[in-house]
């Protein structure tokens, strides 16, 4: 017998279906978010890449990225390039609030999260500001993140992390400023996290500067490790 939690959930995403019925994001072929042949050109990201980042490298050690920074995460992980179909069914989620992908995201971050045989004790989000939430209605990174807690069998918090800065999106900034314009811009709350294994989503890594400003507070506030999943990876 499925339980009231489950039911809700499958009633969500009928709605979700019923209001963004399934359209390829990249030809426009209808039944599917992104069709069988668009499906065929993502460029999963595979072996060998950085330890740390996970970006694609030549070899498995620590690329040129994780080499110059201090990242305070234990390792970062995406399922694909951000390229092709996949970047453009990020743009439909993020900016044109086609919420029907948020599930399939999840879908590609639980085959991730397995392959990594990381043991996280809790699901977490890259938070927006208040304001920017409000402007925009939903949070991408939450919205891949419950559904993928909930395939992962692992609770999830929207509370273990706050961002309490107005910060500069960060799409216009360099990797200096990027890390910048982050500092001291989350909080994280210590009844969660103590002494947790803590899973942070968002939609896209760049330079790892979010994440890892994330990790800083999580730490702080005495998360034990910090593990880092994003849809997307841009090629270094």
């Amino acid at each position: 017998m499925k339980s009231g939690a489950g039911n809700l959930s499958q009633l969500i995403w009928k709605t979700v279906d019923w209001f963004y019925p399934p359209v390829c994001v990249e030809c426009g072929s209808e039944g599917a978010n992104i069709c069988p042949e668009c499906m065929q050109t993502l460029v999963p990201i595979q072996e060998p890449f950085c330890p740390i980042c996970g970006k694609p490298s030549r070899h498995h050690n620590p690329c040129a990225l994780c080499a110059a920074s201090q990242f305070e995460f234990s390792a970062a992980r995406a399922a694909f390039s951000y390229t092709g179909a996949i970047r453009s069914a990020i743009k439909k989620l993020k900016y044109f609030q086609n919420l029907g992908l948020s599930k399939l995201f999840a879908g590609f971050l639980a085959s991730v999260y397995t392959n990594a045989g990381w043991q996280a004790d809790l699901v977490t989000a890259v938070p927006l500001f208040k304001k920017r939430l409000a402007g925009r209605g939903f949070n991408q990174s939450e919205w891949i993140a419950r559904p993928l807690a909930g395939m992962i069998r692992i609770p999830f918090s929207s509370g273990a992390l706050q961002k309490i800065v107005n910060t500069r999106p960060q799409v216009e900034l360099d990797q200096q400023e990027r890390s910048r314009n982050l500092q001291e811009a989350f909080r994280a709350e210590p009844a969660l996290v103590k002494t947790k294994k803590v899973l942070i989503v968002d939609d896209v890594m760049t330079t790892g500067a979010t994440f890892n400003e994330c990790a800083h507070t999580l730490r702080q506030a005495g998360a034990s490790e910090i593990y880092c999943l994003s849809v997307a990876s841009t090629v270094i």
